[in-house]
């Protein structure tokens, strides 16, 4: 497991060993953030272009609410940080080992694994912070401009093995990597321990202003180090920049005494995520139940949430309202909360019930993503196609590049009898999978259905021509 989520870490500046954190106030200066050869829009085009590649190669999670909550999270961050493009996109995936990453161009992804490993929100946006320094200080680019012999097709050779490191293990993504870069390997390993130490005190720097705890750093330091003595085989340690050690873990300890000491709260938010991420991963949800209704700890509400969830995945519709009943009332506005109780509705067949209480929360909260998603589910369950491709049409134009929307919709459209739409929704979700041919192919069919249409032909074509673009960036590659 962790030679996986190790693997990729040292060329995406995503590892969760940080590297060496040796407490410093006189960090080496590594240049003008803006000077790379590389330009941020050619970072945030090959980056974009990656991302689409590296969804049609690995499992994600599409878990709108999951989504939702790293999203605000990461933007919490980002709009504390000294990142100036905040154009960022945010991909799960569906891995139960520890690992997080950042791609040039402002593309984070993230293990669901993570939560299971992480005790508080402060600990996964210390991990979170420390990536985003990498994008503000535009390390990858920077890394590579200090091998000579870089080029952008080596840039594009690295992601590349990121997404082998992802899907088939690490040693075929570093398989890659070693074919475009072995000859700078060394002095890439030299120069990037700078960088970590730069990230390490951004990060820090980051949560800070974000008045979120710096010590989520250290301590989550000390998670890794103990899930590191039971993992059955460690990662070479070249990929790891510096092993993980007790003075490591002193050392960003020390760093983070350095800033004011306050009382922090955990947000509830993360610890409900953790309740997903544990059910997303586990076999027997019936374990789940039982551990988390005996549970009497601390964090007794996300326990509680966690059995509501765990009923709703076994079917037990009744015990599932029971068990929410005093979660909604005591706290009647968190969205959690409510999508249970939409979930209990939809289970027990009360559509219009649940359409309505949606329907609601979406008055308060206009194009909210999870309660849309949930309102088209409900509105497909109860046979009203039509609607339900109206409340995805609009929510796909606040988020034009969720493939999972794309899937969803061109579903529904066919369900509602709009075949051009199906055609359409298909090809943007094509094209957010990098799977070009077909979105043509399906833009093609669109095409045929548009005679007396031509500002919707108009359209079509200049989308064949974006994709015509891309492939031409996709060959530079």
């Amino acid at each position: 497991m962790f030679k996986r989520a190790f693997g990729i870490s040292l060329f995406v500046f995503a590892s969760l060993v940080f590297g060496d954190n040796t407490p410093s106030d006189n960090l080496p200066d590594l240049g003008d953030v803006t000077a790379s050869r590389y330009s941020a829009q050619q970072e945030h085009d090959l980056g974009r272009m990656w991302l689409k590649m590296f969804r049609s190669s690995v499992k994600t999670v599409n878990d709108p609410l999951m989504q939702e909550y790293l999203e605000g999270l990461l933007y919490r961050l980002a709009s504390n940080s000294e990142l100036k493009d905040r154009r960022l996109e945010t991909v799960i995936v569906d891995n139960a080992s520890i690992n997080a990453f950042a791609v040039p161009g402002g593309v984070v992804g993230v293990h669901n694994g993570i939560f299971l490993y992480t005790d508080n929100e402060a600990q996964l946006a210390g991990v979170l912070a420390h990536e985003i320094a990498h994008l503000s200080q535009r390390h990858f680019s920077r890394s590579l401009d200090n091998a000579k012999q870089s080029t952008i097709p080596t840039l594009a050779g690295l992601l590349a093995g990121v997404v082998l490191a992802a899907t088939a293990g690490a040693d075929a993504g570093m398989a890659a990597i070693t074919a475009t870069q072995a000859a700078a390997l060394d002095s890439q390993l030299r120069f990037s321990r700078q960088h970590e130490q730069e990230a390490d005190r951004l990060g820090m720097e980051t949560l800070s202003r974000a008045n979120m705890d710096p010590n989520g750093i250290p301590s989550m330091f000390v998670n890794m180090n103990a899930n590191m003595r039971y993992a059955r085989s460690k990662p070479p340690e070249f990929l790891l920049t510096h092993p993980l050690t007790d003075n490591r873990i002193s050392d960003s300890a020390n760093r983070a005494r350095q800033y004011p000491r306050k009382v922090y709260t955990d947000n509830l938010n993360f610890q409900l995520m953790r309740m997903r991420a544990a059910l997303q991963h586990s076999n027997k949800p019936e374990d789940l139940l039982k551990t988390w209704q005996n549970h009497t700890g601390i964090n007794g509400e996300a326990y509680r949430y966690g059995a509501v969830i765990a009923l709703l995945e076994l079917n037990r519709w009744a015990e599932a309202d029971e068990q929410l009943a005093p979660l909604l009332k005591d706290d009647s506005g968190r969205i959690a909360y409510q999508l249970a109780k939409a979930d209990v509705l939809l289970g027990q067949k009360r559509y219009d019930a649940a359409i309505e209480l949606l329907q609601n929360q979406l008055a308060l909260a206009p194009n909210n993503y999870p309660y849309t998603i949930k309102l088209s589910d409900a509105l497909q369950r109860a046979n009203r196609f039509t609607e339900a491709d109206q409340v995805l049409s609009r929510q796909s134009r606040e988020r034009p590049e969720d493939p999972n929307l794309w899937y969803q919709l061109a579903e529904v459209r066919g369900l509602a009898g709009n075949i051009l739409g199906v055609h359409i929704a298909r090809a943007e979700y094509f094209i957010l999978q990098a799977q070009f041919e077909r979105a043509k192919m399906q833009l093609r069919y669109a095409y045929e259905l548009t005679a007396n249409n031509k500002i919707q032909q108009g359209r079509i074509k200049q989308r064949l021509r974006d994709i015509a673009d891309m492939e031409e960036k996709l060959k530079n590659l």
